[in-house]
């Protein structure tokens, strides 16, 4: 019997991935197992690392928004703390959806003390969840090589350069 991680047919000796096991030494199983583990899952390795990555990116994307102070900039810097954190994994995606929705779920009050009627409070909740969202699945997509150009869509004209 092979010592895999992965289900091997016993009578073909071909493993779920189309890898034939039949000649395969215990060092040979050794090292396949390590490269197939190495590949599925390069961004779950350090989840401490993951979350306080996605922390990280979250906060630092808050505080650039305010040091840029572009009107109209908020959906810029929402996709891309949301498509950075979530970048870093299933911890980061996760960690990015809870921390946006406790902000909006925040804001909505907020909004309401600062004079937003109920239903403007509730559009606006719903408008950032959605932009923060997109964010998410920019990141997840593949399509994109970083946040700036995933979120471009978004970007309002007076951002400054450097984000």
């Amino acid at each position: 019997m092979k010592m895999s991680m992965y289900k091997i047919n016993e009578k073909t000796g071909i493993d779920e991935f189309g890898v034939d096991h039949s000649n395969f030494s215990l060092r040979d199983e050794l090292e396949y197992n390590m490269m197939r583990a190495n590949q599925s899952m390069p961004k779950q390795q350090n989840v401490v690392r993951q979350a306080v990555g996605a922390l990280k990116d979250m906060n630092r994307n808050y505080w650039d928004m305010k040091k840029d102070n572009t009107i109209g900039n908020d959906d810029y810097f929402h996709c891309k703390a949301n498509y950075e954190a979530a970048d870093r994994g299933d911890l980061g995606r996760a960690i990015a959806q809870w921390l946006g929705d406790k902000k909006e779920d925040f804001d909505y009050y907020k909004n309401q003390l600062r004079g937003l009627s109920p239903l403007e409070a509730s559009l606006d909740r719903i408008h950032d969840r959605n932009v923060n969202k997109i964010g998410r699945q920019r990141a997840q997509s593949g399509l994109y090589s970083n946040s700036r150009d995933a979120c471009e869509s978004f970007r309002v004209k007076g951002i400054n350069d450097d984000y």
